[in-house]
C-alpha cells in the first residue's frame, strides 16, 4: 500500500534492533498497537514499513543501498531507541536512520514540517524505550542536528530503567507516571500532526526535483574529475601574483570566521538542551511560586501548570484579595478572592473579559513568566537570523541570537510585530537575559531587557531563579521576578 501523498511509498517506517525484540517480542507489540491507533486516528489507510527479519530481508547478493532506497521514502521514519540501538556499526544506525536523514534532508519537504498549529517537527519521531547515557544522546543530535526529542517508553523505578509494557503489573509505581495506551495515542496524533503539516506543504508548494545522487557522491564526483585535470605550468610573476590574492582572499576567510558566529537553531537548540535536558516541558506538571516586585506594588504569585491537558492556573495576593485565573479545557476563568477566609467575591465569565488578554494568557501563558521562553520564540513563526553574533552581555561571553517580525509573517497576538534578542553564554549555553521591542501588554506598548541570574531545578526542567527586567529607553528599573518552589 503506498503512501497518501503521491511519490512516497510509505507514510511510516519502523527503524529498531534485532536484539530490542527478542525478549517479549516488544516492537512488534508496539507496531501491532500504533496500527490500531492509527486506524482509529486516520480516514485514510496509513502504510506502515515494519519488517520483522533481519536486515530487513537482505541477503549478501542484494545491493543494500538500492534496495532500501524505496522503502525509505517514506514520510516519517520511527526510530525505537534504546541502548543497543545508538551504535554506528549497526545495520538499522547505518542503512535506515543516516540514509533516511540524507534522503530526508534532499527531498521536496526536507527534514522539518511545519505543523497546522505553527510549531515546526522533525519528520524522525524518536519512540525512547530506556534511558540513555550522555555519549548516545550526543551521538543521536549530532545526526539530527538538534536535541533528541521523542515520545518515552519507559518504566522508571528504584534500580529499574525498561521499556513500558501494555499491561504493566505495578503501573502505579512508575515514576514517570506514564500510561502505555496515552503513549501509544501520543504517537499516533503526533504522526497525523506532521502529515498533515506535509499535506498542506504539498498542496501549497510545487513539488521540486531532487537530485538522483547525494550530496556526498556529488562531491566525489567533483573531485575525482578535478583530479583528472591537466595541469599546465603558470609564468613565474602570475604564479605569484595569484599566490598572493589567494593569501589574502585566505586572511579575509579567517577573519570573516571569526567574527561570524556559529549558527543560531544550533545555539537555540543547545539552549533548548540546557534548560530542559530530558525534554520534559511538553508534559511539564508543577507548581512555582513568583514573587514580583513593581515599582511600589508587590505581588505572591502562585503558579501551577500542567502542559498535558493544556491547563494554567496563577494565583495572586495582593493585599487582602487574591485574583485566581487560567484556563483548563480551552476555557479561561477569573475570579477573586477573601484572602483570609477565601470567600468568592467576584467572578468573571469569558465574555466579561477583555476578549485579547483571554488569548494572550491561552496562547502565552509560560512564556511569559519562565520556562518555555525559548521554545516558544523557536515555534513563533518570527524571522530567526541566520547566523548568532559574538556579543558581551552583563560581562558575560555571548551568542546573541535575534527574531525579527514580518508583515508578511503569520503570528499570534503575543508576537505580532515584536522583535527578540536572546543571550546565551557561549561556554554551557544557559540563558542569560536577552531584549524585547514594541511588546504589548495590559494596552501598553514596553521595550523591555531582561537579565537572569541563578537557577532552580524543578521536575528536571532547569528556570531562571531571579529576573530583573528594565526599560530600554530610559534603563530605569521595570520589576523584580523572584522565582521559588512551593514550600
Amino acid at each position: 500500500m503506498p503512501s497518501i501523498i503521491e511519490g512516497y511509498n510509505n507514510d511510516i517506517f519502523i527503524s529498531y534492533r534485532q536484539k530490542d525484540n527478542k525478549y517479549d517480542g516488544w516492537v512488534t507489540e508496539f507496531v501491532d498497537n500504533l496500527k490500531k491507533e492509527l486506524e482509529a486516528t486516520f480516514k485514510e489507510d496509513i502504510s506502515v514499513y515494519f519488517d520483522i527479519s533481519p536486515h530487513d530481508g537482505l541477503l549478501e547478493t542484494h545491493d543494500v543501498g538500492d534496495s532500501l532506497k524505496e522503502k525509505l521514502k517514506c514520510l516519517i521514519f520511527i526510530p525505537i531507541i534504546s541502548r543497543t540501538y545508538c551504535d554506528p556499526n549497526s545495520f538499522a544506525w547505518q542503512n535506515e536512520f543516516t540514509r533516511f536523514v540524507e534522503l530526508a534532508s534532499g527531498d521536496r519537504f526536507g527534514m522539518k514540517t511545519k505543523l497546522p498549529g505553527g510549531n515546526i517537527a522533525s519528520r524522525v519521531l524518536p519512540i525512547r524505550i530506556y534511558d540513555l547515557n550522555k555519549e548516545d544522546i550526543r551521538l543521536c543530535e549530532s545526526l539530527l542536528g538538534g536535541a533528541l526529542r521523542g515520545i518515552e517508553f519507559i518504566y522508571k523505578s528504584a534500580g529499574v530503567n525498561r521499556p513500558l509494557r501494555a499491561n504493566e503489573d505495578h503501573a502505579h509505581e512508575n515514576l514517570n507516571k506514564t500510561y502505555y495506551r496515552d503513549q501509544i495515542n501520543k504517537v499516533a496524533y503526533s504522526v497525523q500532526d506532521i502529515i498533515n503539516g506535509l499535506k498542506d506543504a504539498s498542496d501549497n508548494q510545487p513539488e521540486v526535483s531532487t537530485p538522483e545522487e547525494s550530496c556526498s557522491e556529488i562531491t566525489e564526483r567533483i573531485k575525482i574529475s578535478r583530479d583528472k585535470r591537466i595541469s599546465r605550468p603558470f609564468p613565474r610573476k602570475v604564479m605569484l601574483t595569484g599566490l598572493s590574492l589567494l593569501l589574502s582572499l585566505v586572511l579575509v576567510s579567517v577573519l570573516y570566521l571569526i567574527s561570524k558566529g556559529p549558527k543560531s537553531s544550533v545555539v537555540i537548540h543547545k539552549a533548548i538542551a540546557c534548560v530542559d535536558p530530558l525534554a520534559v516541558w511538553s508534559t511539564y506538571q508543577g507548581k512555582i511560586r513568583m514573587r514580583s516586585i513593581w515599582a511600589d506594588s508587590e505581588y505572591d504569585e502562585l503558579i501551577e501548570i500542567n502542559n498535558y491537558n493544556d491547563s494554567y492556573r496563577q494565583s495572586t495576593v495582593s493585599g487582602n484579595q487574591r485574583l485566581i485565573r487560567g484556563f483548563e479545557n480551552g476555557k479561561y476563568y477569573q475570579e477573586i478572592r477573601d484572602n483570609e477566609t477565601n470567600t468568592l467575591l467576584k467572578a468573571y465569565k469569558e465574555d466579561e473579559i477583555n476578549s485579547e488578554e483571554i488569548e494572550l494568557w491561552k496562547q502565552h501563558h509560560t512564556a511569559v513568566q519562565f520556562g518555555g521562553l525559548l521554545l516558544e520564540l523557536e515555534n513563533s513563526g518570527l524571522k530567526m537570523n541566520k547566523n548568532a553574533k559574538r556579543v558581551r552581555f552583563q560581562g558575560n561571553r555571548c551568542y546573541s541570537v535575534e527574531f525579527k517580525s514580518d508583515t508578511a509573517l503569520r503570528l499570534n497576538n503575543y508576537f505580532h510585530n515584536t522583535n527578540w534578542i536572546l543571550f546565551i553564554d557561549r561556554t554551557d549555553y544557559t540563558h542569560k537575559g536577552g531584549r524585547v521591542e514594541n511588546l504589548k501588554l495590559s494596552g501598553h506598548t514596553y521595550n523591555i531587557t531582561s537579565i537572569y541570574s541563578g537557577k532552580i531545578v524543578v521536575n528536571k526542567l532547569t528556570i531562571p531563579m531571579l529576573r530583573n527586567n528594565f526599560l530600554t529607553l530610559d534603563n530605569s528599573l521595570f520589576d523584580i521576578e523572584i522565582i521559588t518552589i512551593p514550600e
